[in-house]
Parts: C-alpha cells; structure tokens; sequence
C-alpha cells in the first residue's frame, strides 16, 4: 500500500495545480508531511489514507495498523475466516478486552495454546502467558486489536460482558462453516454436557446472546430449547440440546476440526452418539390426540404386530398418554389410509411442532414482522422470535424494477398479511428517484374475509388500472398475490350458482379465466406514438407444493416465464427459494439479443454453461447419497464445488444486506464470468493431477462466495482484482503440479 501512495499524491496533484502544496488543502495535512508520504520515509495516518481514498476515488488495501508510538503492529484479515470466527467465539465465551490488551482465561492448557496459536496466525501478534487470581491467562496486547474487536461488538472495558454480550452482526452474516466454527469454540468454553451425553447445555446471563446462539443453531437446522431461570433477582438463560438426532447434528457441524483442541466433553457427546442405544425424545414430538390416533389404528384393522416391527409400540400411544415423535408417526402414518394423517406426516418434513405456553401482550406501536414459508404460514412468537416473509420478494421487485408504476394486488389474502403490506411499502424507497416509493405505487386489498365477490374482482381491477397507466405511455409492473385464491373465489361463486365442477372443484371455464387474465399483459403503442407495457406477475400458491393442481398447470400454459419456489431450499435457507431446474423462460432468445445490444455477446453461452454445471451437480447428488462426495472422481467433484459456488456465490441473494439486496447487470456478468473462470482454470490443473481438495482450500473460493457482499454496484472493477488473485493462485497450484 505504502507504495501506491506516491502515484496516488502525483495523479491527485496533477488535478490541483500539479505540486504537493496545492493538497495541503485537499487532504487537510501539513506540507512536510506529504514530502514524507511521497518520499516514503514516514508511515501515514490511517484517517490520511481514509482522507486520500476519498479524494482519488482509489481503494487501498491496508493490511497492517499499528498504534502510535510503541504499539505492535497488528494484521488486519480480510475476511470473516473460520478461524476468525472461532477466535471471536473463544473470546466471547471466556474472554475479556482491557483499553490495549486483549486477555483469555481457561483452565484447559489446549484451549489456552488454540487462542494464542489463533492470534499469531490472524494478526501476526505474541501473547504473554500469566496467573490471574489462580486463573491461567493469556493476553496480546494491541490497541488497534482492541479498536477492531470493539467495532465488531465485543463489550468493551467498563461494560459487564457476561450480561451485555451478543453475537457479532459479521457472524450472524457468515456462511454456516463460519457460523459452526464460532458455535464449537464457544461451546467448547460455556457448554456442557450430561453425564450420559444425553443433553448438552449453553449457560448464559446475556439475553441477547441466547438469542443470538438460538438463531445459529437454527441456520445449522439444529432444534433446541431456550428456557430462562431468576437467580438472587437476575435473569440467566439457557439452551439444551437433546435427543441423539439433533446432538449429532451439532457435533457433526461444530466438533473441532484441524488444529482445534478436541476436549473431553466432545469426547462425550461421541461415546453417546456411537453407543448403538435406541433414543427418544421429547423436542420434536406430535401434538396428535390419543382420540385420533385411536381411530386411525382401528381403521387399519389394528396391525399391532406389524406396526411394532417398525418400532411402533401402539399402547404407549394409545393407552399410555406417551407422545409420538416425528419420525414414529410417519412410520404409524405409512400404514394408515387416512389422507389427514398422511398429509400432516408429509409436513412435518418442513414444520416443527411447539406448543404455545404462555402469551404476553405488550401495549404500544410497534413494528411486527411475519414468518413464512413458501406453500405455508407460520407465524412464530416467543423470546427469540423468527422474522422472514415472502413479501420480501415482491417488496425486491417493486423496489427494484424498472416499471413506472407498480400495482400490487392481494386477493385472498389474511388481513395480517396485509396489514404489513399496507405499513411496509409506505416505508420503501424508491433507489432511482431517491422519493417515496409509494409515490408510484397501487396497493388493492380484498382479504380472506371480505365478500367472495370482492375477491373475485380484485384481480380485474388490477389489471384494468394498469392497462390505464398503459395507455397513459407509462410501464406498468402488476403483482398479484394470489392466483391461486382468486381461483378459490371463482370456485365458491361457481359452487353457489349450482355449476357443474370441473377437476377439484374447479369451474370448467377456470382455464379461460387465467388466459382473459394473463393475455391482457404485454407491450402496445399508444394513439400518440409512446410505448406503454403492462408486465403481470402472479403469485401461485398451490396446497402442500403440488404443481400439478389445476391453477398450477392451467397457468403454466398461458405463460412464458415461471419462477418455482422450492420447499428445499427454503429448508436450506437458500433464499429467494427459486429452483433453478423447474423455472423457466421462454423469453431467451429476446433476452439474448437485449444483451448484446449492451455489449455483453458470451451472456447466452455463460448462461448455458451455468445452467450445464447445476444440471450435472443434480444428477451427481443421486450418487453422492449413496456413496459419499469421496468416492466421486477429481473432475466430478469440481462440478459438486463449482456449482456451490454458483449457488452461493451467485444465485443466492440477501434482501436485508444492502450490497447484496441489488446486483447490477455490470455486476452480475462479472461474477458469472469469475466463477465460471475459476472452473476452467480448475479443470485444467486437474487433469494434470492436483487433488480437488488443494483447490478447496484455495483462499480465493471464500473470496467468490462472498464477492455478492463485499464488492458494491459502484466497485465492480473489484472484481477484476479478484479475478487477478485468481489467477495468481492457480498459477502458484499450476507450477506445483505441471508435467
């Protein structure tokens, strides 16, 4: 860096007269100092480095910062690493920041070395051992490390850690290897275990760390109980792991790996989870009445024998007021004929059982989100409560797209639902104009309890303002949420007038409706020689994700481009849920020609090459099921570790980060061109030999899986610098394994 500031002080001089005094001004220094800068004689300030940035319009890496006067220098990572994160988790479970140390207390001599090994490989520092009231300790001392910690969201001095620590936002933010990193460190200080490994145990007096800890265990998919107890007038909570089901999913993610100490209560939690015990548990139980299992078992002619040679002991059911767990009432639901049952047993693949145990009103206005998952509603409560909802999508498209004016339309919809639309668009802004987005915006709300005519009408007078607006010469984007309860009212007023039904109760006519419908939409010429477009994206919600219900596949033959919303990987936390192999577009072809017309000619065959990798990374998970990623070939791998990438890297979005919530034509052909690089280059060196694992580890696949965040509309020459860093790196693998 220090090298570039010379060039940098000439190029910004050159502009102000062409002398180093004529910035004495522009950067707010003193002369002498600038002939140092320039001479490199004199390390600058960092807020003059900040000052020059600003003014060139460059970006510096600063890799290292020390303190003024005798301080050590300190390495700044680049990224959030693995090891970072499990810095940060020892820290935060038996750590403590002094104005310039940076202190770690822990009886385990392991724990101790790990914490220090940690700190000479992440910001190049030497801790000092010593006692601290009969306590082992270790510290580094660095003000800037203390600053940095600080700025990440460690307590600092003066404030109670124990009861004001949280969870760093840059972690809640990581991938999931970053986030079990950070869970293992931290329970391998504050965790514990039964004596049997039966139950693992995270103590806590900061509630918004509990929270914070429940929110990563549930990103890992681990389920667990957050509980709190008042000791001597304080609060203090706690998560408990059980069952052996979730218990291996937490060691399986956040065990040690590598050089982390693999302490005795990981040693535990092995013993218990390879002991070859059945289990059972009570987290993930059935709420099902006794009642209504009765008559199911008897519906089934009592198949007592048969049922227990699944492990269904039906009188512990039945008659022993004993609850079912998940797993035990899909098996009991495997041999029942009811479609209740077997519809409910299909859904606990996505849903979680939870009773409700207390409910607290708390009075005044406040800001309410909703949780949802596609093909179904779950509002979730409690102390930790979840928040997500699949407005975000349409709230990213009318925020987001190019139309004039925006016409939302909610048919059919719970008034809650609505209520958050009506309170949430208020409060968009629109990123061209800078205004209000509501200024162009219509908002038509007919809920789920309003008249079946009403609802049926909705979506006419959707269609028909934006046809208006059309005509007017403006574009027009129509959002109707939903079809599929639109098709519902059709049903009812269908049913009341006495008409013959069609497939599940459908009118006959319902296939001539949604084409009245999605046929109005296109692009005209107006009378006075303007071009107007109405452009109509319906919302369909079909029961359970079945696309072959009739609205569903009605609706797919009027149009010409379809977005599948995938329960999988809304599971996988995989957001927006859009399946790439089951969507769709016929518009390629125009699309294709709108690219080139930008200048972009390879946008057709890097989509094709994409959508190659994807489609061979799901005909190889069928394999890997069955044998494991290992026993696939070099080549097979990369395709697995290519299209991670691809989903990760690039068709996964964020619609709460702001770098990431909108990527910009520039930016999306870049990434797509980096990571498809990275797989030519990869597939080159693995035909001459390299294992895929040393391309794995390479420090530049964390680099493209987090470019989408790291690397802002206005910077996307950055990803050049990455694409260079990318080639260096494989040039360096290339040399260890030319032939």
């Amino acid at each position: 860096m220090l090298q570039s500031i010379p060039h940098l002080l000439d190029k910004l001089a050159a502009a102000h007269g062409g002398t180093l005094k004529s910035l004495v001004d522009v950067l707010a220094t003193k002369y002498h100092l600038l002939v140092e800068y320039h001479a490199i004689r004199n390390r600058p300030q960092l807020s003059f480095v900040q000052r020059l940035m600003a003014a060139t319009g460059c970006n510096l890496t600063v890799k290292w910062l020390k303190g003024e006067r005798r301080g050590a220098a300190t390495r700044i990572p680049s990224e959030v690493s693995p090891e970072f994160a499990e810095f940060l988790g020892l820290l935060l479970a038996d750590g403590h920041l002094n104005p310039r140390t940076v202190m770690f207390y822990n009886t385990d001599e392991s724990l101790l070395a790990r914490f220090e090994r940690l700190g000479r490989q992440l910001f190049g520092l030497e801790p000092r051992r010593y006692i601290a009231n009969t306590v082992p300790a270790t510290r580094f001392s660095s003000t800037i490390l203390v600053k940095l910690l600080v700025h990440l969201g460690i307590p600092e001095s003066g404030h109670r850690k124990s009861r004001t620590c949280s969870i760093p936002t840059v972690i809640l933010k990581s991938p999931e290897e970053v986030i079990a990193r950070f869970l293992g460190a931290y329970f391998s200080c504050d965790g514990s275990t039964s004596s049997d490994g039966k139950e693992l145990e995270i103590a806590t007096a900061s509630q918004s760390m509990a929270i914070g800890l429940s929110y990563l265990l549930l990103r890992l998919g681990i389920l667990h109980k957050l509980s709190s107890k008042t000791i001597g007038g304080r609060d203090y909570f706690r998560i408990f792991i059980r069952g052996k089901e979730e218990i291996g999913r937490f060691y399986a993610a956040c065990k040690p790996k590598g050089n982390s100490p693999h302490t005795g209560k990981w040693d535990q939690i092995a013993t218990y989870l390879h002991d070859g015990k059945g289990d059972y548990t009570g987290v993930d139980v059935v709420p099902a009445a006794p009642q209504t299992l009765k008559m199911a078992y008897r519906a089934m002619n009592s198949p007592r024998s048969k049922l227990e040679t699944r492990g269904v002991y039906v009188s512990n059911y039945l008659y022993g007021g004993e609850r079912m767990s998940a797993t035990v009432f899909r098996q009991f639901a495997a041999r029942c004929d009811s479609p209740q049952i077997r519809a409910f047993a299909r859904s606990l693949e996505s849903i979680f059982c939870d009773p409700i145990t207390e409910i607290e009103t708390i009075p005044g206005p406040h800001d309410v989100y909703d949780v949802t998952v596609p093909g179904a509603h779950n509002f979730v409560g409690g102390m930790g409560p979840l928040i997500l909802h699949n407005t975000i999508a349409q709230h990213q498209i009318a925020k987001w797209s190019d139309a004039d004016v925006v016409v939302y339309v909610g048919c059919g919809e719970r008034g809650n639902e609505m209520t958050e639309v009506l309170q949430e668009f208020p409060h968009l802004t629109d990123p061209r104009s800078g205004r209000p987005l509501m200024e162009r915006t219509i908002l038509i709300a007919n809920t789920s309890n309003m008249p079946v005519a009403a609802r049926e009408a909705s979506i006419y007078t959707g269609i028909t303002l934006a046809e208006y607006y059309r005509d007017m010469g403006y574009h027009v984007a129509l959002m109707a949420d939903s079809t599929s309860r639109w098709a519902e009212a059709l049903r009812e007023i269908s049913g009341r007038l006495e008409e013959m039904p069609a497939e599940e109760g459908y009118p006959a006519y319902l296939a001539a409706r949604l084409a009245e419908f999605y046929e109005r939409a296109g692009r005209v010429i107006t009378l006075n020689g303007t071009p107007g477009s109405v452009s109509v994206i319906g919302a369909v919600s079909p029961p359970g994700g079945d696309f072959s219900e009739p609205v569903t596949q009605h609706t797919s033959r009027f149009i010409r481009c379809f977005w599948a919303l995938d329960k999988a990987l809304a599971s996988a936390r995989h957001f927006p849920a859009i399946n790439w192999l089951e969507s769709y577009s016929e518009y390629t072809d125009e699309v294709s020609d709108w690219w080139r017309e930008q200048g972009y000619e390879d946008w057709y065959a890097l989509r094709e090459q994409a959508l190659e990798i994807l489609q061979r990374e799901d005909r190889l998970q069928q394999v890997v099921k069955l044998v494991g990623p290992d026993a696939l070939p070099d080549d097979q791998r990369l395709i697995l570790e290519t299209a991670r990438l691809l989903r990760e890297g690039f068709l996964q979005q964020n619609a709460l980060d702001e770098v990431d919530s909108y990527a910009s034509i520039e930016k999306q052909i870049r990434m797509l061109r980096v990571i498809l690089h990275f797989h030519e280059r990869a597939e080159r060196i693995i035909a001459k030999g390299c294992p895929v694992i040393v391309i794995h580890d390479l420090p530049i696949v964390n680099i493209l899986v987090r470019m989408k965040n790291t690397v802002p509309n206005e910077q996307v020459e950055r990803i050049d610098e990455i694409w260079q860093r990318l080639d260096e790196q494989m040039d360096q693998v290339e040399k260890e394994y030319r032939m």
